[in-house]
């Protein structure tokens, strides 16, 4: 008699797979938890870092400056020495290996750009990344990049106090010539003028600062204070009484350099008369040589120059008989010292008053910077987590991984065995249905 094959259905399958049920249990666990221990031991922190993204606004951050005018590097924000510097503000960061961190390149920080026309735009703002695996915890992580990116900010701000708000006074103490010092007040002035109109614009007149005094000071004060009092003193006068008085210092050298200077205009103008000269000699032996054939329209160019030549020898001898005369004789006169005297007086007065004013300056400056250096976050929190593998998940996929193997080997164990019984079963079953030998 044929043996008849028999396949296997997908209950039968399901039945030898639960037979060992406490095998399937053992295989899916031990699977599961290796896999969450893999992932949040070894994958995750190799993988998972946590970002922050940031914006820092200051005074004049459309220049890509400091306020010292040095270049703004965002780079720099994660430099070995600003990363000390965080790690020094908080013993809790004692741990934090920074150097490591910052050896193989666990820590990044990027520029973040939007499209627009087709062209990357700048978005003015910053994104810090770090290995998680460096923190003790999100807390820690956040206190560290919040006082590193904090730094950059103090930065600023310190700066925004070392600029030379006061830079033409220095130029004043540095010239010999009163000219040159009345020339940097007018520039201090300007500079102060000028730029309070901006500060009021871009930020408010209502700025103000306190004074020694326990008062207050606006902008808008600090401005019609300085605006009223050169309105009333008005230093280019002084500036053209230099010149009509001959005012010399008399700790200068300047006296020399005016002798220095008729002594090269002098020559200049000897310079001029022997071209004006050889011209003069050029034309007169061109007509003598052309005559009848041309006229005078043939030495036009000629008679420029000399035109030209003579127009600059009468410049030198108003400068030598106008100007830089009167410091050769002013000081011969009778009432020269006292004249002298009450101009450098008023010229004292003005230069002590500037610095009065440029206090305040600096004092608004100083204040614009404190105010509107921010440092802002964004997505919604200070820091973010990011890559890696989220522990549900894995939790989930390592369940299901250890369940199919489990299944697996239950079948590779179990079903030879199961299939030997079922066909033992079925010849049996095949024999009791022969009829006995020998009965119709």
């Amino acid at each position: 008699m044929e043996e008849k094959e028999e396949g296997i259905s997908l209950g039968e399958i399901f039945h030898v797979i639960f037979i060992k049920k406490w095998l399937l249990l053992a295989i899916t666990v031990v699977i599961m938890l290796f896999g969450v221990i893999f992932v949040q031991a070894l994958y995750n922190p190799k993988k998972v870092e946590y970002t922050a993204t940031f914006e820092i606004r200051y005074p004049n951050s459309e220049t890509n400056r400091y306020p010292d005018g040095t270049e703004f590097l965002y780079k720099e924000f994660i430099s070995l020495e600003n990363l000390s510097k965080a790690k020094a503000k908080d013993e809790s960061f004692s741990k934090i290996d920074i150097e490591k961190m910052q050896k193989r390149n666990d820590i990044s920080i990027s520029e973040n750009y939007m499209t627009i026309n087709n062209a990357p735009v700048k978005t003015g703002t910053f994104t810090i990344k770090i290995l998680k695996k460096y923190f003790e915890s999100s807390e820690q992580a956040v206190d560290f990049f919040q006082t590193l990116i904090s730094i950059p900010a103090e930065y600023i701000r310190e700066k925004s106090k070392n600029i030379e708000y006061d830079r033409y006074l220095k130029q004043f103490n540095t010239v010999g010539d009163y000219v040159s010092q009345v020339d940097s007040l007018i520039k201090q002035k300007n500079l102060i003028i000028d730029d309070y109109d901006r500060l009021i614009e871009k930020y408010s007149n209502a700025i103000s600062i306190k004074l020694e005094d326990g008062a207050t000071k606006t902008i808008i004060e600090a401005q019609n204070e300085i605006e009223s009092y050169f309105n009333f003193y008005n230093l280019e006068s002084m500036k053209t009484e230099v010149e009509l008085n001959g005012y010399i210092n008399p700790e200068s050298d300047y006296l020399s350099s005016i002798k220095n200077q008729i002594d090269t205009l002098n020559r200049n103008k000897e310079e001029n008369e022997k071209k004006i000269e050889a011209l003069y000699a050029e034309i007169a032996h061109l007509r003598e040589t052309l005559a009848g054939t041309v006229t005078d329209m043939a030495f036009q160019e000629m008679f420029s120059s000399i035109a030209e030549l003579s127009q600059k020898n009468v410049e030198i001898d108003h400068m030598i008989e106008v100007v830089y005369q009167a410091y050769l004789i002013g000081s011969e006169k009778e009432d020269y010292p006292a004249k002298l005297e009450e101009f450098k007086e008023r010229l004292n007065t003005h230069y002590t008053k500037l610095q009065e004013f440029t206090k305040y300056y600096q004092g608004f400056n100083n204040e614009i910077y404190e105010l509107n250096t921010k440092l802002l976050f964004t997505d919604g929190s200070t820091i973010l987590q990011n890559g890696g593998i989220n522990i549900l998940i894995a939790l989930v996929a390592f369940l299901v991984i250890g369940f199919v193997l489990g299944c697996c080997l239950n079948l590779v164990l179990d079903l030879p065995k199961y299939l030997k019984e079922k066909k033992k079963a079925s010849s049996s079953l095949e024999e009791q249905k022969e009829p006995v030998e020998g009965i119709e």
